[in-house]
């Protein structure tokens, strides 16, 4: 027994004598193998640091400075997108029930295509006869205006007498100043742009129908991945308000344009009823400036009207239409889309105008209710702790980079 005790220490010993040798000749401790193995590397990656608020503000700064650069080529993506929009409820749900999108947007596109091109040829067949005859009768109706205001006799103001004569003919004087050989040259340019513009859209509509979904999630993915949930959780708001205006105003503008047809032309027999109703009904596109520019034409229509009585008729006719639209129409079909005070509206299409032109006009109202919504989802939230934005989407963040390293 004691010599097989004794063996057994001498078996540790030799063991514990072995090992140093075995590191003294070249082998390495298992936790320097362990920290020198590509698994240890990985498991070391670059963190970035999360955006801050001034890097998003100066992207968003220099991407409205791009659209502002390339403004006018924006309006067949727009419209086309406008398209795309309010009609994605409608693919999604073809989509669900035959199983592939392009089923559905094929044959929407050959509606959407006919709609659009039976509605050029209605307006040019029946308003070009109107514009022909209005240009050719625009003296007389000048004059005839003019001599309505100052009277026939004539206005003397600040040591001038002005007749009617002499403001129609200083009108057509100045106008063939201006329509020289470059103003005829920009609006030959002009008509081609707006078929250039036409077809483009044609072309672009199937494929934001076909690709709308995608290109928003793309568009999402560019911003930093703790930023996202925060684009995610207003959509939700925002898509419903938006798709609401696109339609409801699209349908004020059928309204409108309608009932004053019917009031010009079968009741009032006034001429160019549909020339006149058509250019009613697209000012509804401009809300606040658009339903006065409408009054205002429809009192210079009523000023050429010889009874008293007709002209009555006719602004009765105008208020009752406005009040309709503002009353009923309007807050049925557009709810709480356009519920901004009317100076902001106003400050809107100046500021949008200014620096956009016609995109700015039709932009104006979507974007002030975007904002207004954004704002409101923003300051709804509670404040972070320690004033870091957004804490849990941060957190998840990390976690997953933890978990995926």
């Amino acid at each position: 027994m004691e010599q097989t005790a004794d063996r057994t220490g001498a078996d540790q010993t030799g063991s514990k004598d072995i090992e140093p040798e075995a590191s003294s000749s070249g082998a390495r401790p298992q936790s320097d193998l362990e920290a020198s193995s590509p698994a240890s590397q990985d498991q070391v990656k670059p963190q970035r640091s999360l955006a801050s608020g001034w890097a998003i503000t100066f992207a968003i700064i220099v991407l409205l400075l791009l659209l502002y650069i390339v403004r006018y080529g924006l309006v067949p993506f727009i419209l086309a997108g406008a398209i795309g929009f309010v009609t994605e409820p409608v693919v999604r749900w073809g989509e669900r029930r035959t199983g592939h999108r392009w089923v559905v947007v094929v044959p929407f596109c050959i509606l959407i295509y006919a709609a659009i091109l039976g509605v050029f040829y209605w307006v040019g067949t029946l308003a070009l006869r109107d514009i022909s005859d209005a240009v050719s009768r625009l003296p007389q109706v000048i004059h005839r205006v003019f001599n309505e205001m100052i009277g026939p006799n004539g206005l003397d103001l600040f040591g001038m007498h002005i007749t009617a004569d002499m403001v129609t003919n200083q009108i057509f004087e100045t106008a063939r100043q201006f329509a020289g050989p470059g103003q005829v040259a920009g609006i030959a340019g002009m008509a081609g742009l707006g078929l250039f513009i036409i077809v483009l859209t044609f072309v672009l509509i199937p494929y934001l129908m076909m690709s709308g979904p995608r290109i928003v999630e793309g568009t999402i993915c560019l911003l930093p991945p703790e930023r996202r949930g925060s684009v995610r959780s207003v959509l939700p708001k925002v898509v419903p308000l938006l798709r609401r205006y696109i339609i409801g105003i699209c349908l004020v503008v059928l309204y409108t344009a309608s009932a004053a047809w019917i009031g010009f032309g079968p009741v009032f027999h006034l001429p160019y009823a549909v020339l006149l109703a058509i250019v009613v009904g697209l000012l509804e596109l401009i809300p606040a400036i658009g339903p006065m520019a409408s009054g205002a034409l429809v009192a210079l229509t009523a000023l050429q009207e010889r009874s008293v009585l007709t002209a009555g008729l006719l602004i009765g006719f105008a208020i009752a239409l406005r009040l309709s639209i503002d009353n009923i129409v309007g807050p049925l079909v557009l709810g709480k889309a356009v519920r901004i005070h009317p100076v902001v509206i106003i400050l809107g299409f100046v500021c949008g105008g200014i620096l956009f032109g016609a995109i700015g006009l039709l932009l104006a109202v979507p974007v002030l209710s975007t904002f207004n919504l954004v704002l409101q989802q923003y300051y709804a939230e509670p404040i972070a702790p320690g004033g870091t934005a957004e804490p849990e989407t941060v957190q998840v963040v990390l976690q997953s980079n933890r978990t995926a390293s």
